[in-house]
């Protein structure tokens, strides 16, 4: 993993010394466009997914149903450490929230910027409203824009607590919530795992991508999002209720 992870920090090295001033002349004298940056995202990104499924690592499975056309605000649970590597790769034009400590510890702003990525709020100096706004013009330019409900990764195995605020989103800016459900077994670097310990077995990764939900109405987004989140345990529990009696393994999510 240590290998891995010097190939990783050797792209966006790449980014930054290569992609990023290159980017930056052409949307000085073409106009500024995030999903330039956001092509050079997602072709290193395959590089790298591709590196992890040769080392047998994390094996993607093809993925079920299509992202939305169109604006929208993308959701979904956060079982390990790259899956939302999956989702910049596969989703267009897609702004993302980003926990605001990578670009303190590792040189990340000037790209997460370039590529219109919202830091996540900083409770300490600046209000969380503003992150929506920020978010919500990003897609009032026809972005889709990505958040965990969850603001975390996932407790092992399991499914953490969705927050309203994706769905607060959604209602102000009027657009619909794409949920995806991301299987992955085991779990690759669970937030109770070591990022430099991997399992022992090649953990696979599957996206379902569900039909777009209508925004909440005003004041109705933490219902939605008990709702959602409901629907999210009952899809990872081991038995779905349309297979009763439960079969051996079924709907399974590391």
């Amino acid at each position: 993993m240590g290998a891995l992870y010097g190939i990783f920090f050797l792209g966006i090295v790449c980014e930054l010394f290569l992609f990023l001033p290159c980017i930056t002349i052409v949307n000085r004298f073409a106009g500024r466009q995030h999903g330039r940056m956001q092509w050079a995202f997602r072709i290193l990104l395959r590089l790298w997914l591709r590196l992890l499924w040769a080392c047998r690592l994390l094996v993607s499975v093809p993925s079920k149903g299509k992202p939305v056309e169109g604006p929208c605000v993308v959701v979904s649970n956060h079982p390990g450490l790259f899956d939302v590597l999956f989702l910049i790769r596969d989703i267009p034009r897609m702004c993302v929230m980003v926990k605001r400590a990578l670009a303190k510890r590792l040189p990340l702003g000037p790209l997460f910027r370039s590529a219109g990525y919202v830091l996540s709020p900083d409770y300490e100096h600046a209000s969380p409203l503003e992150c929506v706004d920020e978010a919500a013009e990003k897609i009032r330019r026809g972005y889709k824009f990505m958040v965990f409900p969850e603001a975390t990764r996932s407790p092992k195995g399991r499914l953490g607590r969705f927050s309203a605020g994706p769905f607060m989103l959604a209602r102000s800016a009027g657009v619909p919530v794409q949920p995806v459900l991301i299987r992955n077994n085991p779990p690759f670097l669970p937030k109770e795992d070591k990022w430099y310990f991997p399992p022992l077995r090649a953990s696979t990764i599957e996206l379902e991508y569900w039909e777009p939900l209508a925004p909440p109405g005003p004041g109705e987004e933490r219902e939605f999002a008990k709702g959602l989140e409901a629907r999210y345990r009952a899809a990872m529990s081991p038995c779905r209720e349309e297979d009763l009696p439960c079969r051996s393994g079924s709907g399974e999510n590391g």
